[in-house]
């Protein structure tokens, strides 16, 4: 058991979305009514995941800032929600007589999720049997009516080759997992072997090294779903080539189509090269922030297996970047392209811009409620992101534990013998406390990416690089301290005739209204012996992380935190500089 108690930049943004958004009762009561409706039949809609993206999102949040209020509020929309479940056990925003097509078997995969999240986070035995008992009967409906011999899972959804239903694998896998009943591993394998696309199978193209791009189906977050599936499949039977299979993926995925921000899809949602098109202007639809959450959470996942640093690493960079600028601080309007009208912000933007465009320029999966009200796929998933990144900050390992990111705050981990370690964490140092004694541990503190390197100092610990962490190792006692010294420097990557600049994971954007950039301008940087862009940090502004004035032949370039860019929701930004440098720097 981990308990956390944040502070800095992540606990400010869990305190914003905690209250103008997951303790929206409203909201909650909106997306629990569309579940007695059948209102998605009409539109082949995805209302029906709004609910169960949301309550995952909300109950990773719960896990981090252990809020008694909003353990209240999850617990009266699952209640709200099995009021909604009928006597033969399904739950859905399809009538049962025109059922599991368009996004049906999508939003069931949320119902199972949303309700197995709750469970995590239970500390009432009676309600979580009764949950439990929905779950099981909600997946019992679908398996009565989906499988061999009876309809194709694959042909559930007529979008995208049927992979968005197949990713309903990793919840089928997990309830075999929580019920040991092998009817639902059953199902689960009923569906790798299905490939999880009518189009071509998925795990082959993996295993043969293709990019995502080039798969049968391009559609990036419902593909990186199924392969969480995969690989919870792979977790529970053991079979090496399902790992591989991820593995792969998860390679190519890295090399192809994730960006400097660290999203992926240039053309709307959809993986396609997006390493390469980046410099690219697109308009406004790109970078989904469903799929930077996704990405998030597919990695993290698959570290908890492999233990990969890269992983981490490109975590680190959603996070600070793609992420972050997500959220709607400043709550400008949004614009619906169904409607072709602003309307007002919600808590989290959709789309990310790279080059030259703003933000609030569409809403992802917008969707009206009965009353006229709208709410988004990204709306109701973002707050899973900001979760996901102080749960991996500090995680258990072999022998001791891997601090992967500095992010401020108290972390006490109880074994299961009852033994504490805190670690109190903050920009300069790192303090144990050890109420139960001293223990012999390895504790492993990332040194950061191309842009930060972390430096780590304790008196009579063994020292050594391992894996890119540095690794500390020996007796730990009460009151010791590491000493860190993080230092950051501006790198520049090079694409495309174009440069983006990053300085200590964060990207650097311009922004039209706090500087002289003007789009499509050629920017020459003025550079040192070494080819390295000269600088100076200033002093940021209260809205920014950083601000960072570089130096070019037409004087100052003065730069800010992507996160920080753009947050007026009118002014333009980009991170990308046309500077007709030639060679390609990754």
């Amino acid at each position: 058991m981990t308990e956390y108690a944040l502070d800095g930049k992540f606990a400010e943004y869990i305190e914003i979305i905690t209250n103008r958004q997951l303790l929206d009762t409203e909201l909650w009561e909106k997306c629990v009514n569309v579940f007695s409706s059948g209102i998605d039949n009409a539109d082949a809609g995805w209302r029906g995941e709004f609910w169960g993206k949301m309550m995952r999102g909300a109950c990773l949040i719960y896990s981090v800032n252990r809020s008694e209020r909003l353990y209240s509020v999850l617990t009266n929309a699952v209640e709200g929600l099995l009021k909604k479940q009928t006597e033969d056990g399904r739950i859905s925003t399809y009538r049962a007589d025109n059922e599991f097509y368009g996004w049906d078997m999508w939003s069931r995969k949320y119902v199972m999720t949303g309700l197995q999240h709750y469970c995590d986070i239970c500390s009432d035995g009676e309600l979580k049997a009764r949950v439990m008992t929905a779950l099981r009967a909600h997946a019992d409906y679908i398996i009565r009516n989906i499988g061999k011999g009876k309809k194709n899972i694959l042909d559930t959804g007529e979008f995208w080759g049927g992979v968005n239903s197949a990713s309903i694998l990793e919840p089928f896998v997990r309830l075999y997992r929580d019920t040991k009943c092998e009817k639902y591993l059953e199902f689960a394998a009923y569906i790798v072997e299905s490939g999880g696309c009518r189009d071509g199978n998925l795990i082959d193209c993996a295993l043969e090294g293709k990019a995502p791009f080039e798969f049968p189906e391009q559609k990036a977050y419902e593909t990186m779903s199924f392969f969480e599936g995969v690989l919870a499949f792979y977790e529970v039977t053991k079979e090496e080539k399902y790992l591989k299979a991820v593995c792969n993926f998860a390679q190519r995925l890295l090399e192809t189509d994730v960006t400097v921000i660290g999203s992926c899809g240039c053309t709307h949602e959809l993986f396609d090269n997006s390493y390469q098109r980046q410099t690219e202007y697109i308009d406004n639809i790109m970078q989904e922030t469903c799929v930077t959450v996704t990405l998030m959470r597919f990695l993290s996942r698959l570290y908890g297996v492999t233990h990969d640093k890269r992983l981490t690493d490109a975590i680190r960079i959603s996070a600070l970047n793609a992420l972050a600028g997500a959220l709607n601080i400043n709550g400008y309007e949004q614009c619906s392209r169904e409607i072709n009208s602003y309307l007002p912000g919600m808590v989290f933007d959709s789309y990310s811009p790279l080059c030259d465009s703003r933000r609030g320029m569409a809403i992802g999966g917008f969707k009206r409620f009965a009353d006229g009200t709208h709410f988004g796929c990204c709306a109701c998933i973002a707050s899973a992101g900001f979760a996901v990144y102080p749960l991996m900050s500090i995680s258990e390992c072999d022998n001791g534990f891997a601090v992967n990111y500095i992010v401020n705050g108290r972390y006490k981990f109880v074994s299961a013998d009852g033994k504490e370690i805190i670690f109190t964490v903050s920009e300069k140092k790192i303090t144990l406390s050890m109420p139960g004694g001293s223990e012999q541990l390895l504790i492993k503190i990332s040194c950061g990416d191309e842009s930060t390197s972390v430096s780590a100092y304790s008196d009579g610990k063994k020292t050594q690089i391992n894996g890119g962490y540095t690794a500390l190792e020996g007796e730990w006692k009460d009151g010791d301290e590491i000493v860190l010294d993080v230092k950051r420097q501006l790198t520049e990557k090079r694409l495309n005739g174009k440069s983006s600049l990053c300085f200590g994971g964060y990207v650097l954007a311009a922004d039209t209204a706090k500087s002289g950039y003007i789009p499509g301008m050629k920017v020459d940087f003025i550079r040192d012996e070494n080819g390295s862009v000269i600088y100076k940090i200033k002093e940021p502004q209260a809205d920014e992380q950083l601000r960072i004035a570089v130096m070019t032949v037409d004087g100052e370039l003065v730069l800010t935190d992507y996160a920080s860019a753009g947050q007026d929701g009118k002014s333009i930004v980009s991170a990308w500089f046309i500077t007709d440098e030639k060679g390609e720097t990754k």
